[in-house]
């Protein structure tokens, strides 16, 4: 007993080590965009996981994104920034949608991100349980404080 819960805090720390501290970015003076997101959310009712769309960062301001090995994007605080998104729905056993594929463009203002350090991953505007189940097939990028759509911030 005691080794396993040994093992599984070993775990949750290295876990908790490969994501890009706020002091880290503070220093440098940039927030972080997770790469790559994948929407999902628990439909009670049905006592089952929904898979939604996967959203990754395809180009910022027109470039190819520079992904740190921790999977996040590095971002200057207060700099107007492009970012060009491809929207990938899934089928519920995990795969792509052969057809249901769409670029998408989202416009970060100067005004808008400004605190250093923060961690944001892209999901969509109309985020929420709902909209996931519902499947927004528009796919309007945003970008979130959490990973999951009503998930705590801190809760990744």
């Amino acid at each position: 007993m005691l080794r396993s819960g040994l093992v599984f805090t070993v775990l949750a720390l290295v876990g908790c080590q490969s994501l890009p501290s706020a002091e880290e970015g503070r220093a440098r003076d940039v927030f972080f965009v997770a790469s790559e997101n994948c929407l999902s959310t628990y439909i009670e009712e049905q006592n089952r996981l929904h898979l939604g769309p996967c959203l990754t960062i395809t180009a910022v301001n027109g470039q190819p994104p520079a992904v740190r090995p921790d999977g996040f994007i590095e971002l200057p605080v207060g700099e107007r920034t492009e970012l060009a998104l491809d929207c990938k729905h899934r089928h519920q056993d995990g795969t792509f949608h052969a057809q249901r594929r769409a670029g998408k463009s989202l416009v970060l203002s100067a005004e808008r991100f400004t605190e250093s350090g923060q961690r944001w991953y892209p999901g969509i505007r109309t985020a929420g349980p709902d909209a996931i189940h519902q499947r927004d097939t528009d796919c309007t990028p945003s970008l979130s404080r959490a990973a999951q759509p009503g998930a705590s911030v801190n809760g990744r």
